[in-house]
């Protein structure tokens, strides 16, 4: 798979490049003719001579700029291409997938290997290419100047072979630990300072400070084995290089007493020496930048090539007004192979309020992300009106629900930009001020300076906990649904907000007629559901109302006695 392309503007630019290097060619062509000039006046000739190296020069400077910025602003545009498709797929992949990744190791494959790929497509393709060309008409040119003298030169390459090869090699292994160690730093530096406070609050500094410390040395280590080639590579060609100028020129001032090589044609062979070391220098170098760029592809392919979801591309099924059923016949699901639900039956309605409660570990917030289809159940059926879910697009479906999640989802930016996250209608200023006030956060917002614009800090750091909970409920409210799900939403609420809050989501459901779902520890947040599921060893072990399962189920009662005793304290 091409991660970046040969287009006709790189061409073009390369192109550009060879004509530039073509210029350069016939320069120490006419510093020989100059030198070789019997006489230094101000003749007519000289002045051509002088004339057309001018023209030249000015020639291959604008060639050289048109052909630069023809390059690199490609290059600039395949790599934001690139990462474009990077992040839709990242943003395309599966739940499963995040749960084994560290956010910081992919945020550096999206940028820092990106940019390797950017740094071969713009400078070691068009280096190659052009030093390549250089070469070329560099030996052309001094074949025919002096065949003597340019074998002489030609020692060059296998001189620079013995040097840049074996250690090439060694520099391919240590560039890509490099990317790997790099995407490792950055990872663990990003965690780290996203859980600040976690840290400050355990006292963990030191032991964070440790483990970004190793991955610094590690990354440190690296770079130091890349310096020692890099120190041994470029004294290395220097001396061989100095060595081979001074055979030239000894070889060459001897032609020149002998009678057999004029000054100029040894002028030219020096500066053609010179002009050849830096290309051939680029050309040993590209297998290096090849394997660099190649280990660089491979993480990036690997995100690329992996299985997306399904998130459209499927036509949109008409779905009834009204009433709406949604049915789990049968759901188990596991999670790296070890089971977490197994054969769960469950039923929601518009209009009611249903329960899931249980244990910590016994699977709720499972089963609400397999009924979301954050993760595919592995056996079993869901459905919504007795249309199977699977037959629904992955975007139609989830918007068959407005989700509230226990963990922090407040983004960086506005109230109005968390409010209005993921829709896709716009939204009056009212309805914005409406769902403040239906979580008792529309006098907040007004005291602030900019309103509905005024900005939150990262993951909502201006809000406390319940307030950020707050704001998540009126997004969801916001939204158009069918089930609105609660997953332990209400949790860093006071009992008489938390209070509030539920006659206010009463309410909303019977005005949307939508089915609401609550995952909840609290018994005042569940007690009153038209039916509570209540989970134990990974499945539905009965449903009924709060009264029913008190009488009927020990081991719910013994649930809500151990619930009890935790609100006591």
């Amino acid at each position: 798979m091409k991660l970046l392309k040969i287009t006709p503007r790189l061409l073009w630019g390369i192109l550009l490049s060879m004509i530039a290097s073509l210029l350069n060619l016939y320069l120490p062509l006419l510093v020989r003719h100059f030198i070789n000039l019997k006489q230094f006046a101000w003749s007519g000739l000289s002045k051509k001579v002088l004339l057309l190296g001018g023209l030249i020069l000015i020639g291959n400077l604008l060639v050289s700029s048109l052909s630069d910025y023809l390059i690199s602003s490609e290059g600039d545009r395949q790599v934001r291409q690139l990462r474009l498709r990077l992040q839709k797929q990242v943003l395309r992949l599966p739940q499963k997938y995040f749960d084994q990744q560290i956010s910081g190791n992919l945020t550096s494959r999206i940028i820092n290997d990106v940019n390797v790929l950017r740094s071969f497509l713009t400078e070691t393709i068009p280096a190659v290419v052009t030093g390549s060309l250089t070469i070329l008409g560099t030996m052309l040119i001094t074949f025919s100047l002096d065949w003597k003298l340019t074998l002489l030169m030609l020692l060059v390459f296998p001189i620079d072979g013995l040097v840049t090869v074996p250690l090439g090699k060694i520099s391919e292994v240590i560039a890509e630990q490099t990317q790997s160690s790099l995407a490792a730093l950055t990872g663990v530096t990003s965690e780290s300072i996203k859980q600040i406070k976690t840290v400050k609050l355990n006292k963990a500094e030191e032991d964070v400070f440790a483990k970004n410390a190793r991955e610094i040395n590690k990354l440190y280590r690296l770079s130091l084995k890349g310096d020692r080639i890099a120190a041994m590579i470029g004294p290395l060609q220097s001396m061989l290089s100095f060595c081979l100028i001074m055979a030239v020129v000894l070889y060459g001032t001897l032609r020149v007493k002998s009678g057999s090589l004029s000054t100029g044609t040894l002028g030219a062979f020096m500066m053609y020496f010179f002009q050849i070391i830096g290309p051939i220098n680029n050309v040993a170098l590209f297998y290096s930048d090849r394997k660099q760029m190649l280990g660089a592809t491979r993480k990036i392919s690997e995100i690329i090539n992996e299985t997306a979801e399904e998130t459209a591309g499927k036509e949109q099924l008409a779905v009834a007004p009204g009433s709406s059923l949604l049915r789990l016949d049968q759901v188990s699901f596991a999670y790296q192979d070890l089971p977490v639900l197994e054969k769960v039956d469950l039923e929601a309605r518009s209009g009611e309020k249903i329960a899931l409660v249980g244990a910590t570990g016994a699977g709720k917030t499972t089963l609400a992300n397999v009924i979301t289809r954050l993760y595919p159940v592995a056996a079993g059926r869901i459905s919504l009106n007795g249309q199977a879910s699977t037959d629904f697009s992955l975007e139609q479906w989830r918007g068959f629900f407005s989700v509230v999640l226990q963990e922090n989802t407040i983004i960086s930016g506005s109230i109005r930009d968390n409010l209005t996250l993921g829709l896709n209608r716009k939204v009056t200023d009212q309805e914005l001020w409406d769902a403040l006030a239906l979580v008792r956060l529309e006098e907040y917002a007004k005291k602030l300076p900019k309103g509905l614009d005024s900005l939150l800090g990262e993951s909502g750091k201006q809000l406390s906990g319940g307030q950020r909970q707050r704001m998540q409920i009126a997004r969801a409210c916001l939204r158009y649904f069918k089930f609105l799900l609660l997953d332990e939403a209400t949790s860093n609420l006071d009992a008489d907000t938390e209070k509030i809050i539920m006659t206010a989501l009463d309410r909303l459901k019977r005005t949307k007629n939508c089915g609401q779902i609550t995952i909840a520890h609290r018994l005042a947040t569940i007690a009153n559901s038209d039916r509570i599921y209540f989970i134990k060893n990974k499945t539905v072990v009965a449903s009924g109302s709060h009264e029913e399962l008190l009488e009927k189920v020990p081991d719910y009662r013994r649930y809500v006695h151990e619930q009890q005793l935790k609100e006591k304290r």
